[in-house]
């Protein structure tokens, strides 16, 4: 088998670079300008690319803005739960936590959230969009997670979905949400780390068995 030409090489990375140029300014736009007062012109004009290339890349503003949720949930890496070992909720159930958390707490994710909330009612599919690519599968991750430890008897879960959207709750409900109405209300790392264990232990108290 014959290795990629130099020239097939270097159009690959161009491909990737115009890509993430397109996405770095609609991320920018979306949040100065929100989801309907952007247009694919700004975006291209902001990349420097052509309204084209965006469209060779992204066949819809929307499908653009599913592609940044995505983007942001990727530090996350809800694949990456699948292999963490099982049989040991005490100690997988903190790395959970603290990838859910730094995920949450990360630059962009907020900003995001207030732009989906902003254009919620009138554009659900935006809503959508952060189900399908974004909270939705780190969210179904954590319920498989669940259920291998239900399937071996280390906890009792009765409802693996109900479990996750609590355990993830209370951690967001410390570490997100009170920021949503005030910029100034980020959370100490102590006072995230504090929030992990209790949300770990509840879990572990609930659903131990015996």
């Amino acid at each position: 088998m014959t290795s990629a030409s130099p020239a097939a090489a270097y159009q690959r990375r161009i491909f990737r670079a115009k890509r993430a140029a397109i996405l770095d300014a609609a991320l920018d736009c979306f949040l100065e300008r929100g989801f309907a007062g952007t247009s694919l012109n700004r975006i291209a004009a902001a990349a420097a690319v052509s309204t084209a290339t965006v469209y060779r890349h992204f066949p819809s503003k929307d499908e653009l803005f599913a592609q940044i949720i995505e983007r942001t949930f990727l530090d996350g890496a809800a694949e990456s739960l699948d292999t963490l070992p099982t049989g040991q909720p005490a100690a997988v159930l903190p790395q959970i936590a603290e990838r859910y958390a730094r995920l949450i707490l990360t630059p962009h994710f907020q900003p995001l959230v207030r732009v989906l909330i902003a254009e919620a009612v009138r554009l659900p599919q935006l809503g959508h969009a952060l189900e399908q690519r974004g909270h939705g599968p780190f969210l179904a991750a954590v319920k498989r997670y669940f259920e291998r430890e239900h399937a071996l008897g280390t906890l009792v879960v009765a409802d693996p979905g109900l479990a996750a959207e609590q355990f993830l709750g209370m951690i967001s409900s410390v570490v997100f949400w009170p920021r949503m109405l005030n910029d100034q209300r980020r959370p100490s790392a102590a006072k995230v780390e504090r929030t992990c264990e209790a949300a770990v232990a509840a879990v572990l108290a609930r659903h131990r068995p015996g």
